[in-house]
């Protein structure tokens, strides 16, 4: 499931970081394994995720057209462009939700998207806490009670991140397992 592959060039967007239904199909599929090493690619900052239905392929496909009716779709054309507003430009997707595009490392894929932290269609969370949250569903699959704190220190032991003696209700965890669930 390497849909990163798929997005179209000159693209750069990681939908395990930014796409909850890709996200949510990943989960579903995946051994605790192949879902720890893909953690890796996750920092544990903040982390904007879109929770609209549009699939990570036809957003990059979306982006491009954008681009190329705004006339900055070349690589030279999209970096002035980009640096005469600080590095970076939100743009609107035909669904409404809010992207962000900036430079990106590297010359074959040079337009970096993420979800923009004020869209309709965009959660925020930690990305220790999206972590938490992916390896929880892949060790205890379709649970519905109350996350345990042995719980979470056996998940977060496997991602290397310091167990949490509680969970306040409604605050991060348990928010984003609810998201996720």
């Amino acid at each position: 499931m390497d849909i990163e592959a798929e997005i179209p060039v000159p693209v750069r967007f990681n939908p395990m970081k930014h796409h909850r239904n890709y996200i949510l199909d990943f989960l579903k599929v995946a051994s605790p394994d192949l879902v720890i090493g893909r953690m890796d690619s996750i920092c544990n900052g903040y982390t904007d995720i879109y929770t609209g239905l549009i699939d990570p392929v036809s957003i990059g496909n979306s982006v491009i057209s954008i681009l190329k009716s705004k006339r900055v779709f070349s690589a030279d054309d999209f970096l002035h462009w980009v640096d005469l507003k600080n590095g970076y430009r939100q743009i609107r997707l035909e669904d409404l939700s809010e992207w962000i595009v900036r430079k990106s490392i590297g010359n074959e894929r040079y337009i970096h998207l993420h979800p923009a932290r004020t869209g309709p269609f965009t959660l925020r969370f930690k990305g220790s806490t999206l972590k938490t949250v992916c390896l929880l569903s892949i060790f205890y699959p379709g649970f519905q009670g109350n996350i345990s704190p042995e719980m979470l220190t056996r998940v977060r032991e496997q991602l290397g991140l310091s167990p949490l003696s509680r969970i306040e209700r409604c605050k991060g965890i348990i928010h984003c397992f609810l998201t996720f669930s």
